[in-house]
């Protein structure tokens, strides 16, 4: 069996970009590996190439509800041109492992099948059942990977109570009670993506226009994007901004000023897990220099705290003119989950064991994740894979970004911690 810093290295040089590669080649590694383990892994497509593995290990207690661990073989595109190693190396140099998907999320991918691999290897077996799940597509929107294992294969899940993936289970670079402290996702925000179009007067571009819709379409950007939005705190980031002050926290004010300058590269991140958020993210118009187009397009991600996705709407639609259609592209649900759990309890207890005197705290997730389709079969759903960053280390900045890499000693320490869950 592999150790964990090679089995993220070997999943890294498998092309599974998303759109434009397929997770089946990875798929065959992680069932190989499974396989090797005694276990016996489905693989199920609900389209060619686009591959899902699934594998159950039977606990000591049958009688306990069973845990789900997933994670998604997919990653987002990469311009090889823009980073100093190639994003499909899996080059384990300086204390890293490099290449797209380090961080999201085939580090959690391998941190599950080492400590899996590890137990099974020693004897040990889980207490409670365990459903492994290794997912396509979830990057963009997980239909053909969790959502269709959901939809067409539930009985998978049978008896789980919980699922745990990303994104949470890392320190953030504060000092609590003399130990680090770890923030576990409880939730992710809602999405809504929209297309904004202003419609105009084609004409030549030598003259003066009838009604160009590019202008227009600036100004309906600029009130979108830049109007303030209020603050939607949830329990969970109370809790939180209290645990990084060392003291109760409440005001919603100080909320959002202790989350976004006290939690160092985690500011951002946090900060708009307090607020809905609005980007432009596309835009687009014309076809010819010299010709004034007939309209111009704009798409907005927008993303919403759990219990406020109204004012998602009304805010693009309520300032929209005669010539503006505003649609809506694509929609997926928030989740919200017990943060005061048995099952919180136990994520809890896992990194304890791992690292005494630390702290745990919830949050919001300013993203979305394949929680949002496992809530459906009434799991409590948390974003875990646990891991130790040292000091300096840009966490958030690499989720999509240029150079992406983990620590391997992260990654080993991430693999301890699932080791002490699997057991409780």
């Amino acid at each position: 069996m592999p150790d964990v810093a090679e089995i993220c290295s070997d999943l890294i040089r498998f092309d599974t970009t998303n759109p434009g590669g397929t997770e089946r080649k990875a798929a065959e590694y992680v069932a190989a590996l499974l396989s090797g383990m005694g276990l016996e892994p489905q693989i199920i497509e609900a389209e060619p190439g686009r591959t899902n593995v699934v594998a159950r290990v039977e606990g000591v207690d049958p009688g306990l509800p069973a845990l789900l661990v997933q994670g998604h073989l997919d990653t987002v595109p990469a311009d090889a041109a823009a980073w100093s190693r190639h994003p499909l190396s899996g080059d384990i140099a300086d204390g890293c492992v490099w290449g797209r998907g380090a961080v999201d999320m085939k580090n959690a991918v391998a941190m599950t099948l080492a400590a899996v691999g590890g137990a099974v290897a020693a004897g040990r077996r889980p207490r409670r059942d365990l459903v492994l799940a290794f997912l396509a597509d979830e990057e963009t929107g997980g239909k053909l990977g969790a959502g269709h294992l959901v939809a067409e294969h539930p009985d998978l899940f049978e008896g789980c109570g919980a699922a745990i993936g990303e994104v949470g289970g890392f320190n953030i670079p504060v000092s609590a009670g003399g130990g680090p402290l770890f923030a576990v996702s409880v939730a992710d925000k809602g999405l809504r993506w929209y297309e904004v179009v202003e419609k105009g007067v084609a004409g030549h571009g030598s003259m003066l226009p009838d009604d160009n819709p590019i202008p227009r379409l600036a100004e309906t950007t600029l009130r979108l994007v830049s109007a303030e939005q209020p603050y939607t705190i949830t329990e969970p980031m109370r809790v939180l901004a209290s645990r990084v002050a060392g003291r109760p926290v409440t005001d919603p004010d100080e909320v959002a000023d202790v989350l976004a300058t006290r939690t160092g590269p985690f500011g951002r991140m946090f900060a708009a897990g307090i607020r809905t958020t609005v980007n432009v993210t596309r835009i687009g118009a014309g076809y010819k220099e010299n010709v004034i187009p007939g309209e111009a397009w704009a798409r907005f991600d927008c993303r919403f705290v759990p219990g406020h996705e109204d004012g998602v709407d009304e805010h693009l639609t309520s300032g929209a003119g005669s010539g503006t259609e505003v649609s809506l592209l694509r929609r997926s649900p928030s989740v919200l989950s017990d943060h005061e759990s048995e099952w919180f309890g136990l994520l809890i207890e896992a990194l304890r064991q791992v690292s005494p005197g630390c702290e745990v705290a919830p949050f919001v997730f300013s993203g979305g994740t394949d929680n949002k389709w496992f809530r459906t079969l009434g799991m409590e759903t948390y974003g875990f894979t646990p891991m130790l960053l040292p000091a300096g280390y840009d966490y958030p900045a690499m989720f999509h970004g240029v150079d992406e890499r983990v620590p391997v000693e992260s990654l080993e320490f991430g693999v301890r911690v699932m080791e002490r869950l699997i057991s409780l």
